[in-house]
């Protein structure tokens, strides 16, 4: 049976939204007030550099991200290529989520084959990039390496 092709009303639209903010709002609005703080603070926002001072698959990806907005088309690729795919795909989730009625879920099947160029890539980089270049570099200051430090401290002082 095919399902009704249609772009939605400017009130279906508005509904969509505000079905969406009354169930995820205060989770979204968490998550803002955990990366506000963290920035605050001075901190990194991801927790596999922050923890283990090792870069994750998606290492990069924001100031990628942030240099597309700024019009450094190249830097950003350079950075993390898939931050231009993770915005088309925020567009296509966008366009799924609340005009068209398409029924199809595009965006499922793309995020799986984000993903996993991802993870490729990150493989890659750890076997060539990893730990001076950037952004696979490694980060002194992780916090098993502070525990490391701190609990070394501790030991010595009780045996002195």
């Amino acid at each position: 049976m095919r399902k009704n092709r249609r772009v939605r009303t400017a009130g279906e639209m508005g509904r969509a939204i505000k079905r969406d903010w009354d169930r995820y709002g205060t989770g979204l609005l968490a998550a803002a007030g955990i990366v506000a703080l963290v920035s605050l603070l001075g901190h990194g926002l991801c927790p596999s550099r922050e923890l283990l001072g090792l870069p994750c698959p998606g290492c990069g990806l924001t100031r990628s991200i942030l240099l597309i907005f700024r019009g450094r088309f190249e830097e950003s690729w350079r950075l993390q290529p898939f931050g231009s795919a993770w915005l088309a795909l925020a567009v296509v989730f966008v366009l799924d989520r609340y005009v068209f009625c398409f029924g199809q879920k595009l965006w499922k099947g793309l995020l799986t084959l984000v993903c996993m160029g991802m993870i490729a890539l990150y493989i890659y980089r750890m076997a060539t990039l990893f730990p001076h270049t950037e952004p696979m570099t490694f980060y002194e200051e992780n916090l098993l390496r502070r525990i490391y430090d701190w609990s070394g401290q501790l030991f010595l002082s009780r045996s002195v």
